[in-house]
């Protein structure tokens, strides 16, 4: 199915590019008006496809929600040899009240290693099957920004709690 949409696209790009040659070279339009729709079309290729891999399932790369359980968890760690620094993936579904989660959806934190070891902690107690909740403590608008910002060496953790989800409550009969 991924294939076919891809393909249908792909082919959806290339009817757009001949219809515009086509009116480009035989329309009595002026060469600032036929420029114009070349810019614009070209404009709206690159825009398009850079608005793809959010809609693909890429991770968001943006705050995470302030409250939500965690779905998984996988860590990247840097590579010296290729260069890569390393990153921190977690599926994440934000929640409002216990009762209603929304969907879940991956993202992307940069690496650190306290960050590193807080996450294999909490992917023994999934892997244990005992759901986590998180949240981060303070207001994190410019939370990928600073960890980017911050050295290596003496990176700090994310700031993020996770705790164990407590078991729901059934009354007795």
């Amino acid at each position: 199915m991924v294939t076919l949409s891809i393909a249908g696209l792909v082919a959806a790009y290339v009817l757009i590019a001949l219809l515009l040659l086509s009116v480009n070279l035989y329309s009595n339009w002026s060469w600032q008006v036929k420029t114009g729709t070349v810019v614009i079309t070209s404009a709206f290729y690159i825009v398009t496809y850079l608005s793809f891999p959010p809609l693909l399932g890429w991770p968001a790369t943006g705050n995470p929600p302030e409250r939500f359980r965690l779905i998984a968890a996988h860590v990247e760690q840097p590579d010296k040899i290729t260069g890569d620094e390393g990153a921190v993936y977690l599926w994440l579904a934000r929640i409002e009240d216990l009762s209603s989660p929304a969907p879940p959806r991956a993202y992307r934190l940069p690496y650190s290693s306290a960050l590193h070891e807080l996450v294999i902690n909490v992917k023994s107690k999934l892997d244990k099957g005992i759901p986590q909740l998180g949240e981060f403590n303070e207001t994190r608008r410019n939370l990928i920004d600073e960890l980017r910002d911050a050295p290596r060496s003496g990176q700090e953790s994310v700031n993020i709690q996770f705790y164990d989800l407590p078991d729901p409550l059934f009354p007795d009969k």
